[in-house]
């Protein structure tokens, strides 16, 4: 999915969020002071997703860049690092986010590897069974559900792979 692409989508989930809280707000009966309370912390949530995106996007675009040197680099990130403030809650709230998706993947992958042997090794009905690609003997073999199982079992693992690859 490319950037522009995602930052559409993205923008179409925020404006289809936003008008649905505007319908609840118009609908509940809210005090002076909740109503205060809720524009600030809306406020806050637009401005620290602002300010954090753009200040590690520079960062984010030197790291893209894969045919600079390492002198190249050091120098491109030295101009950044005088251009842009950075301080530890951007970076660490950047690796927590980081930490959190690449959990989620690994548990992912993890679930689709034993769904796919769980599949493979209990014993399905026979409509589940759609035919018998590769007969054993007149009573076994390997059946379209096995390799459906098979094609899960690689997605999990090309998950895994790819979640742990550092490039």
């Amino acid at each position: 999915m490319s950037t522009i692409s995602k930052n559409e989508s993205d923008t179409n989930l925020l404006a289809n969020k936003v008008q649905e809280l505007i319908e609840v707000v118009g609908k509940s009966a809210v005090d002076n002071h909740t109503s205060r309370l809720y524009q600030q912390q809306i406020a806050d949530a637009f401005e620290k997703s602002v300010s954090a995106d753009k200040k590690l996007a520079p960062f984010q675009q030197l790291d893209q860049e894969n045919n600079l040197s390492r002198e190249e680099l050091l120098e491109g990130l030295e101009k950044l690092l005088a251009e842009n403030q950075i301080d530890s809650t951007i970076s660490s709230s950047y690796l927590r986010r980081n930490t959190i998706q690449k959990a989620i993947i690994f548990i992912l992958s993890v679930i689709l590897i034993v769904v796919g042997f769980a599949m493979i090794i209990m014993p399905a009905p026979p409509s589940f069974e759609i035919f018998t690609v590769y007969y054993f003997n007149i009573n076994d073999g390997v059946t379209v559900m096995d390799l459906v199982s098979l094609l899960i079992i690689f997605g999990g693992i090309l998950l895994f792979v790819l979640n742990f690859n550092k490039k």
